[in-house]
């Protein structure tokens, strides 16, 4: 055993590896029944290569925690799927569901990467996100074939280098109001996209959830999809910018449940959670006031609705405890 070896995992990596493993076997549980039901051949070979990138994925990270003595998390499994339940979305959903997924784990295998110290771990986070690059390549190549594949909006290219001028860059309510920035545009389109997506999944969840509670969590859900869709698309529209969503996607008429409440709830609230990174780093890059007040609203309605489902999720006692740090306080008291 080498030096680097007999060092143990930092918190960085302990809660990383959860993290990477309690998504990848959710993603493995959705896929199972996509694979079951997808009738175009070549949508097929891509989930059939996200599937077995999940896979090998989860059979590496069961590896790592069992040489580590590490406990493997119980996530998800077949009992999370009904593969005798009719499809619940069409194909081309299918593929633009994935498209988000690998956006979704590039983002966050990149910025994981930093809280790993161990260079074999460093090295596993690395590859399995250039696996997940290449997949993207793939996917976005099938979009672009099938028809699927949005571009954010053409701008003019800059002839000349400028600067500043006026403090007014910052305006957003009152005074003049410059234009939109390429970068400010690209957010606000890249969130309209995803969230048009994730309307989509969530009123397909809430046609076949069994507990009412779950089931009005993502009609919520659906409410603040759109508003806050429509309140981005105005921006978009006041700049005479378009704002196009694939109309392709299609949810059948089906009430039987290929997923369990369980794992439908896990995840929307996770991909609730990424939705507050994703308007994070919106008002990080958009210097213009009314933008920044814009997400800074979005993400506390969203956050608000995370641990709402959150608090579902331990009421019905669904949610796994991550790892965390020992209460020392407590381990005093033991001792009397």
């Amino acid at each position: 055993m080498s030096e680097e070896q007999k060092i143990n995992w930092t918190s960085g990596e302990v809660g990383n590896l959860w993290n990477i493993y309690m998504a990848n076997s959710m993603a493995a549980c959705m896929f199972r029944h996509f694979l079951l039901n997808v009738e175009d051949e070549e949508i097929k070979d891509c989930l059939i290569t996200a599937d077995q990138l999940s896979k090998d994925i989860l059979s590496e990270m069961e590896e790592l925690f069992t040489i580590e003595g590490m406990a493997i998390p119980n996530g998800f499994s077949e009992a999370d799927v009904n593969e005798q339940a009719p499809r619940l979305f069409s194909d081309s959903f299918y593929l633009n569901y994935l498209d988000m997924m690998v956006k979704y784990g590039a983002l966050y295998y990149s910025v994981a990467l930093p809280g790993f110290s161990k260079m074999e771990l460093r090295h596993s986070i690395t590859n399995i996100n250039i696996s997940t690059l290449h997949l993207s390549n793939k996917v976005t190549e099938m979009m672009l074939k099938k028809g699927l594949h949005v571009r954010p909006p053409y701008i003019p290219l800059t002839k000349e280098t400028s600067f500043v001028e006026k403090q007014s860059f910052f305006n957003g309510y009152f005074g003049d109001k410059r234009p939109l920035s390429a970068m400010e545009i690209t957010h606000l389109f890249l969130n309209i996209q995803v969230n048009a997506i994730k309307t989509i999944l969530v009123m397909g969840f809430s046609q076949v959830a069994k507990n009412e509670e779950v089931r009005n969590y993502f009609l919520r859900g659906k409410k603040i999809n759109i508003k806050q869709h429509n309140t981005l698309s105005q921006i978009m529209y006041k700049e005479d910018l378009p704002v196009s969503i694939p109309s392709q996607f299609m949810i059948t008429d089906s009430t039987e449940a290929p997923y369990s409440d369980k794992l439908m709830l896990f995840h929307i609230s996770n991909l609730s959670s990424a939705k507050v990174r994703n308007f994070g780093d919106s008002m990080a890059v958009s210097p213009r006031h009314d933008l920044g007040s814009t997400y800074a609203r979005f993400l506390m309605e969203t956050a608000n609705f995370a641990e709402d489902g959150g608090n579902i999720q331990i009421e019905n006692e669904w949610l796994e405890s991550p790892p965390g740090n020992v209460d020392r306080d407590q381990l005093a008291k033991q001792k009397k």
